[in-house]
Formats: C-alpha cells, sequence, structure tokens
C-alpha cells in the first residue's frame, strides 16, 4: 500500500502536510459508510507520521535541557551558569511553522485537536485565558465517547511538552481531564509515567513563576521561546536546587531588555529573595527596572520599599511608597498607609508619622504593633506640642488622653480650664471617670449637659458616656425630669459617626490632616470627610445600645409610680431593651453585671441566665453571678443543674451571709428533686452539715 498516494501528497517529513491532508480525507470518509476506506487511511497516516519523524539533534531533549545545551556550545556549563563573566544570552535558529487558523469549539478529530492546541499555546495573549481553554473543552470531539481515550492520551502528551502555562489554566484541565486523580491509575505506563509526572508538577504550582505577563505582541518568537527557557530554569533552580541570591541574581543578568517588563518573573524572583532576606539584591533587582507610569508592577515596588525599609532607607522607602500612593489614587485601598506612617517615625516628622498611623488605626484597631507605634508617634508628638502648650491645649489633652494618660490629660483640663470651656470639651469628665473618680466626673458630665441642652444641642452623646460611666450616680427625677425628655424614643437616631474626644461634634478631618493624607474636604455626597473604619463603628453601636439599656433599667430600678400595671410595662420595657443589647454586650461582659439582678427580679430567669453566662465568661470568680444562675436554673426547675451552681456560689462567698442562703437554696433544690419522686442528691448530707457549719462561723 503507497501511504503517500492514499494521503494524496508527495512523501514528505512536513507532519503539519500530513495532518492536514489526513483531516481533509477524514471529512469524506465516514467510519460507518466507508470501514475499509477508513482504516486505509488511518493506516497510511500512520505510516507517514512514522516515516517523517526524523528526530532532530535535539528533539528529545526537555526543553531545560536544549537551553543549557545551546550555553554548553559557547562555553557555559551548568556549574558555571552563575560565573558573572558567563555570556548574557544564546542565539538559536528556530524555524516558525504557523499552522491554519481553527475554531477551537468546532475541533472533531484528533489531528484537529493537535492544531487547535499548538495554535492556542503560541498565542501568548491567549494561552492563560481560562475560557479560551473552556471553548475547545465544548468542541464535538469531547463528546465523543469512541474516541476519549485518545483525546486523553493526545491532551497529556501535549502539556508534557507544553508545560508554561498560569495555575488557572491547570488547575481547569485538572478538573477536567483528572490528572491527579483517575489517570495516574492509567494501565498503560507510557501515559501513567507522563501523568504522574504532570501531576507532581501540579501540586507544585503554587511555587511556580506565573504566565509572562505584560508581553509586547512584537517580540519574535524566537526570543520569547528563549525568554521562557530562562524562566523555566529560573523556576527549577528555585523549586529544587535552592538558589542562593546571588545566585539567582545572576540569572536574572541573562534576561533581555526587551522582557523587563514581565512583572510575573521579577515578583516571583522578589518574593523568593525575600525569604532568603536578601533586602539588598531586592532593592538592586526592582531599582533596575524602568520607573513606572501606572500601577502595572504595584507588588514589585512595595516589595522594593519593604526592602528600602528593612535595609533603614526610610527616606528612600518613603518616596516610593508616596510615588506608590500617588498612582494608585487611592487612600483608603492602600495597604502602605501604615508603612508610610512609620516611616515618618523613623524620620522624626512626629506629626505626620500620627496622622498616618491614627488614620490606618480607624481601620485595623486590633493591630499590636500599630497601636505600639501609634502610642510612640502621640508621645514624640505631644512633646513637639508642648513647644507652645497654651496654644495646642485643646490637641495636648486629646493626644494624651488616647494615650491613656488620663492624669496627665486630666491636668491639662484644669490649667487651660477657660480653652476647654470655649471649645465645649469635656475631656475632663471622661478623664476623672477613667481615673474612676466618679462622683466628681459625674458632676462635670451634668454641667456640660446642661451647658448642650441650653444651646438646644443633641445630648445623646454626652449621655451615652454619662450610662457607661455614672450610672449608679443617676437618681430618678435626672431621668423623668431631664434625660427622658430630651431623648429619642426609639434607637433609630443612634448616631452612626464617632465624636471627637468629649466632644458632640462628629470625628471629621481637619484640614491639616486632610492636607497630610491628599484627600478631598468633602466626599461625593458633599458632606465633610469623615475617618472610615468598619471595626470602630459597631463599637460605636455597642455603647449606644448599652446606653439605651441602661436607661431602661434605670428606669424600672427607680420607677416610683403606684400603678402596678405601669411598673410592669417599665420593666418589660426594660427586658426588652436589654435582649436587643445582649449581642452587643457579648463584646463587653462586664456590661451584663449591670442587668442581672433586674432580669432575675422580673422572673425573666432564662435571660438572667444568659447575662450571667456572659458575665462569667471573663469574671469567673463573681460570686453574684453563680447565685442568680443557680436561683434562676432552680426557679425554672432545673434542680440538678442548680445544685453545683449554688454550691460554688457558696464557695466563693465564704463565710459570708449570702454564702448561707445559696447553701439554703441548694438544700431546698435537693428537697425538692424528692418531691418530683426522685432519687435524693447524692451530696445532700455534705451540703446539710456545710450549711451548719457556715451558720455557726457567721452567727458567731
Amino acid at each position: 500500500m503507497n501511504h503517500w498516494k492514499i494521503l494524496g501528497i508527495e512523501a514528505t517529513t512536513d507532519k503539519r502536510l500530513i495532518k492536514l491532508a489526513y483531516t481533509e480525507l477524514l471529512k469524506k470518509t465516514s467510519p460507518a459508510e466507508f470501514p475499509q476506506e477508513f482504516k486505509d487511511l488511518r493506516k497510511a497516516y500512520e505510516l507517514a507520521i512514522k516515516e517523517a519523524k526524523q528526530p532532530t539533534q535535539n528533539e528529545d531533549k526537555a526543553p531545560n535541557q536544549v537551553f543549557e545545551d545551546e550555553y554548553e556550545k559557547q562555553g557555559v556549563t551548568n556549574e558555571s551558569f552563575f560565573d558573572e563573566e558567563a555570556p548574557s544570552s544564546a542565539s538559536t535558529e528556530v524555524e516558525i511553522v504557523k499552522p491554519q487558523p481553527i475554531e477551537l469549539n468546532c475541533v472533531r478529530s484528533i489531528a484537529e485537536l493537535q492544531i487547535a492546541l499548538n495554535e492556542l499555546y503560541c498565542n501568548v495573549s491567549s494561552r492563560s485565558d481560562v475560557e479560551q481553554w473552556k471553548l475547545l473543552f465544548s468542541a464535538p470531539l469531547f463528546w465523543d465517547v469512541d474516541q476519549s481515550q485518545q483525546v486523553l492520551f493526545t491532551l497529556i502528551d501535549f502539556l508534557s511538552e507544553h508545560y508554561f502555562l498560569s495555575a488557572t489554566v491547570f488547575k481547569f484541565l485538572d478538573e477536567s481531564i483528572k490528572i491527579s486523580s483517575e489517570l495516574v491509575t492509567s494501565k498503560n505506563n507510557h501515559y501513567r509515567e507522563l501523568t504522574i509526572a504532570l501531576h507532581h508538577y501540579i501540586q507544585s504550582l503554587p511555587l511556580r513563576i506565573e504566565s509572562p505577563s505584560n508581553i509586547d505582541e512584537d517580540i519574535s518568537f524566537e526570543q520569547l521561546h528563549q525568554h521562557l527557557q530562562l524562566r523555566n530554569l529560573i523556576e527549577e533552580q528555585c523549586i529544587y536546587s535552592k538558589l542562593t541570591a546571588k545566585q539567582l541574581m545572576i540569572l536574572m543578568q541573562r534576561v533581555n531588555l526587551v522582557f523587563y517588563n514581565d512583572e510575573s518573573l521579577y515578583l516571583y524572583v522578589a518574593n523568593y529573595l525575600w525569604t532568603l532576606d536578601a533586602y539588598t539584591e531586592i532593592s538592586k533587582l526592582v531599582g533596575s527596572l524602568p520607573p513606572p507610569t501606572d500601577a502595572s508592577i504595584e507588588h514589585l515596588r512595595d516589595l522594593q520599599a519593604h526592602a528600602e525599609f528593612k535595609l533603614e532607607n526610610y527616606d528612600i522607602a518613603l518616596t516610593i511608597y508616596l510615588a506608590q500612593r500617588e498612582l494608585i489614587k487611592s487612600f483608603y485601598a492602600m495597604k502602605m498607609t501604615k508603612e508610610i506612617g512609620l516611616c515618618y517615625l523613623h524620620l522624626k516628622d512626629y506629626e505626620k508619622a500620627y496622622i498616618f498611623l491614627n488614620s490606618y488605626f480607624y481601620i485595623r484597631p486590633e493591630e499590636i504593633d500599630l497601636r505600639s507605634a501609634l502610642i510612640i508617634a502621640r508621645r514624640h508628638y505631644i512633646k513637639d506640642l508642648k513647644k507652645n502648650e497654651e496654644s495646642n491645649a485643646l490637641k495636648i489633652a486629646t493626644l494624651q488622653f488616647e494615650n491613656g494618660r488620663y492624669q496627665d490629660a486630666l491636668i491639662t483640663t484644669q490649667t487651660y480650664s477657660l480653652v476647654f470651656d470655649a471649645n465645649c470639651n469635656y475631656l475632663q469628665a471622661l478623664c476623672l471617670a477613667k481615673l474612676e473618680r466618679l462622683d466628681e466626673a459625674f458632676d462635670v458630665f451634668i454641667a456640660f449637659m446642661n451647658l448642650h441642652l441650653q444651646k438646644l444641642v443633641d445630648p445623646w452623646p454626652l449621655l451615652v458616656d454619662l450610662f457607661i460611666y455614672c450610672p449608679d450616680s443617676i437618681d430618678f427625677n435626672l431621668i423623668m425630669e431631664t434625660i427622658a425628655k430630651k431623648i429619642q424614643p426609639s434607637p433609630n437616631k443612634f448616631y452612626k459617626t464617632p465624636r471627637v474626644l468629649g466632644s458632640v461634634q462628629e470625628n471629621i478631618y481637619s484640614q491639616l490632616e486632610l492636607k497630610t493624607l491628599d484627600l478631598p474636604a468633602t466626599d461625593h455626597d458633599g458632606k465633610p470627610t469623615k475617618p472610615m473604619g468598619y471595626a470602630l463603628y459597631p463599637d460605636l453601636e455597642y455603647k449606644q445600645q448599652y446606653a439605651w439599656a441602661m436607661l431602661h433599667a434605670l428606669m424600672a430600678k427607680l420607677v416610683n409610680i403606684e400603678n402596678e400595671a405601669v411598673k410592669k410595662q417599665v420593666k418589660q420595657a426594660a427586658i426588652y431593651a436589654i435582649k436587643q443589647a445582649m449581642p452587643k454586650i457579648t463584646h463587653q461582659p462586664s456590661w451584663s453585671l449591670k442587668f442581672i439582678h433586674l432580669a432575675f427580679d422580673i422572673d425573666d430567669f432564662d435571660t438572667c441566665i444568659k447575662l450571667v453566662n456572659i458575665a462569667i465568661s471573663e469574671f469567673s470568680n463573681l460570686p453574684q453571678a453563680y447565685y442568680y444562675k443557680g436561683r434562676s436554673l432552680a426557679a425554672l426547675e432545673q434542680y440538678n443543674e442548680a445544685i453545683p451552681v449554688l454550691l460554688l456560689a457558696a464557695d466563693k462567698y465564704g463565710d459570708q451571709r449570702l454564702g448561707i442562703y445559696s447553701l439554703e437554696f441548694a438544700v431546698e433544690c435537693c428537697e425538692k428533686l424528692v418531691e418530683l419522686g426522685q432519687p435524693m442528691h447524692a451530696n445532700y448530707n455534705d451540703i446539710c452539715l456545710k450549711l451548719q457549719t457556715t451558720k455557726e462561723i457567721v452567727d458567731a
């Protein structure tokens, strides 16, 4: 059989021509209609392909081996690859054969699949686009059950030689053809070995370089091919050979100038150098790149700035951070706001350090190192402000309060009292409250509240602090005559923006802060720009919910009305407010202590138990918490659960009258069990003996 005659072409070693001829004849030779002709055509194709396989010098070598051989021709061995004097590039002759375009979703044969795969892979802009691969996998061939195994083998063959693909594409391929699972168990030894190798490659993808990015379309395929081989060599050496920083820098010197915008390669290398603490090398590597004109190499420049910071080149790091911020044009999206503040701190510009660190603190108040740096910046900023103390008294006292220096802040407010009165600032009250001088704090709170009421200003922000710090000083007349008349009948009017410390004014950026942070004076609605921080807003809501519940709890506690129905309504309103606040109270367990007795007093035992559990979560030695929990469990007829809790309360009360009460109720619970037909509690006699002993000690 003359296979060339069957294919209708002259003898050739060009496999592309053979495949094209086979594809055209396959369209006219259906296996169902012409079974014998189809077999002859298939055999002719296989013979022609076999004859065309004339191995070239480098055909059977791995891509990175070809790359290294090219260097060996120039006298560069693998050992000398890291020699700084080695040549920077190698010239190779590559013949480019462009396949005929083919619609990815129209592939119907193995030959067409091979053409489509080559076409897709050679298109640099498309090879990493997972949508293009999904389009290919939607082709009719992938629905042909009879050819499914050959399709899989064709894909494995191709991917084993063409693996410069993104992790996203490989993830899709792995999920589609089960490289990491089913194909590993293939009975075909050749494909099983290829699949196992691909499986390991996919598993190591997180350690590998991403696909080339920002590559100029005008770059020749020869240059691109050589660059890909260099990338692969760097990748393999980093993963398996554990390059030193010096060796890696020598390799990077061989990158062709036209690929300086290959961000993924430089980012990979910079991150690898970071793991080696090679900050000087990172600075040199990124510093050798052209200056950015947009945010395309944002992560690289960030790494460079971080490296300069580690090298204590704070002025250089600051310059890069600020340039990055200018390019991105988004203050709140910037991750380097904290770093800018730290640079200013090290450069001893404490005012700007405070402004940047404080603005970031609104976003991440939980960061311990940020809090520490902010405290240091405040302390030095206060020292600078004290050079003109009287003019800066308000700012100094506020900063001292923020730093937890309540006594110093109090002295400042007292020394310059006129300044604070004029600014309607009650930092003095807050300082006194923090110092637990609650009677004095209460008097100052009331004085400022009356001042605001005279000016017809909403007193609610002041009342929040009053309920938090001085609830025990509030009497019934104050509630009924002043507070109840001035607040809204529902919590819908809770304010959403934090207030300036010691003021009812919303916390907005000052002119200095706006200028320093390069922020607009107003937002898109024309309102003053406010600090934004998701972590701070819930804290505001927690405080207001607690204050709202405390108001109703005090009304229920202090109510002086003979009408029992009205009393009951007031107490029910208090319980409702407490339940509304309970999710917020969880974040501040000490607040629950104020509500436990009230919940028990109006027989809401479930709420009482929940409040006790919140308190115990932080204060495990409070005897009254266990006492009310035991009493509530007993009231709910959960006697077995109540007895150990009451015994625990008695232990914590010790030789006190309430310790006797706790034991008496424990004995009562034991007797209730018998009344319900249950066995006597095992420790009944011991509890009775302990009760008798405690009474003797207390009554002695």
